[in-house]
């Protein structure tokens, strides 16, 4: 294929990016050649946006950002045999050795040398043509429009979550945080039959956007006073949250904490009852108190839940190709990508739900 524009949106440091025209790499014998249609913006872009870094790594150089795809295929590698040019297809962002130790055990998400498109060095999938392996996409149906491809990506790592919970019919399930994830999480728990989800956020626009799609029952976290410990707050909340949901005075069954704030966490061990499990996925603050008494007395399963193992895309992509979940409510503004700075100042103000950048549009 002959080289064409490949307009890309650059990180150049904190709260700065930049649209401009990058080079697109060759296309080796395993790989293939994405025309980026859309790209979805989530928490972790948010946080290299705002702070030019991840944790306690600070960038280095620019970088292009994203790694919520889709798009279709323009060129393949001579031993490409699996997918073809015209193919419609989301980007698996995270980029798995298959070597290493985790990976042969099938735990991919936790790949002791992978790559993530976006983090530096790797670019990311943000710009108009995006080159990668073959075995890091898969096929979408024509059914699936491109803002809903965008979100496929955090849709499987809500998958992923539900397989590290063991989400099933019967169950209750706390989801502490409203923002993408959580109600991707909810939205999972739905189409898996649990049979009582409850959502709890700050926001009343978010709690009462779950309660309208997912959520039987929706609260608000509650202020918590000056000289109040958390512990004391926790089981104030969770007295509120029993009564009001009409749950078994033990507590739920499942505790999801996608907010990463630190009282829901102190909120969420409260909330499980005893033998039950609590989910750790929203990333907040390095360093958290966390109230390892309650854990142990009441043995709780406490896991984390990061990324995506294999088969996570393509039941994402099954859950919304068969109306088990409904994507488009979730997306509330979509940009062209010369306008990515006011997509990500969006997501920053914290006012729209999903955002989606169209790579294509100007």
């Amino acid at each position: 294929m002959a080289q064409v524009s490949n307009r890309a949106c650059i990180l150049t440091k904190a709260l700065s990016v930049e649209v401009k025209n990058v080079t697109t790499p060759a296309v080796g014998p395993e790989d293939v050649m994405v025309k980026v249609e859309s790209t979805g913006i989530c928490g972790s872009d948010l946080h290299l946006y705002n702070h030019f870094g991840f944790g306690k790594a600070t960038m280095k150089n620019p970088n292009i950002l994203g790694h919520e795809s889709a798009g279709s295929v323009v060129e393949v590698g001579l031993n490409v045999t699996d997918i073809a040019i015209g193919d419609r297809v989301c980007i698996e962002p995270t980029m798995y050795c298959r070597k290493c130790h985790n990976c042969k055990i099938g735990k991919t998400n936790i790949c002791r040398k992978f790559r993530q498109a976006g983090m530096e060095p790797t670019p990311g999938t943000l710009q108009q043509f995006y080159v990668c392996e073959s075995d890091f996409v898969v096929k979408i149906p024509d059914s699936l429009s491109w803002e809903e491809a965008g979100c496929i990506q955090p849709l499987a790592i809500a998958v992923q979550l539900a397989k590290r919970a063991r989400f099933a019919a019967g169950q209750t399930v706390a989801v502490f945080g409203c923002g993408p994830l959580g109600a991707l999480v909810m939205a999972t728990a739905r189409a898996y039959g649990v049979s009582k989800i409850i959502a709890i956020d700050i926001s009343q626009k978010r709690v009462d956007f779950a309660k309208s799609m997912w959520a039987d029952y929706s609260f608000i976290s509650p202020q918590q006073e000056v000289d109040q410990d958390y512990s004391d707050w926790a089981e104030t909340f969770k007295t509120q949250v029993i009564k009001g949901a009409s749950l078994d005075p033990w507590g739920v069954d499942i505790a999801v904490e996608a907010s990463g704030a630190e009282p829901c966490m102190h909120a969420g061990i409260a909330l499980t009852h005893p033998g039950g499990t609590y989910v750790q996925a929203g990333l907040g603050r390095s360093i958290n108190s966390f109230p390892t008494v309650e854990i142990v007395a009441k043995e709780l399963d406490v896991i984390g839940s990061v990324r995506y193992t294999a088969g996570c895309f393509q039941t994402a992509i099954d859950l919304v190709a068969n109306g088990k979940v409904n994507l488009k409510p979730l997306i509330t503004a979509v940009f062209p990508l010369s306008r990515s700075g006011e997509a990500l100042e969006a997501v920053r103000k914290g006012d729209d739900l999903k955002v989606i950048i169209m790579n294509q549009r100007e």
